[in-house]
């Protein structure tokens, strides 16, 4: 994920333990079931989709 970091959206709050990634990054998470913010959200898998491979 690292190598795909872009800087955060303007006028966003700085959240900790964030990371932002450049627009076209699609991404696989699995997360809190009811929760209206994405929170506590594990990676599952991710993909860049100007590559169209995953």
């Amino acid at each position: 994920v690292q190598e795909h970091a872009g800087p955060p959206p303007k006028d966003m709050p700085k959240r900790p333990a964030t990371q932002w990634v450049k627009p076209g990054i699609k991404a696989r998470i699995k997360h809190l079931r009811g929760e209206e913010d994405l929170r506590h959200a594990s990676l599952q898998d991710f993909w860049d989709e100007s590559t169209k491979r995953r």
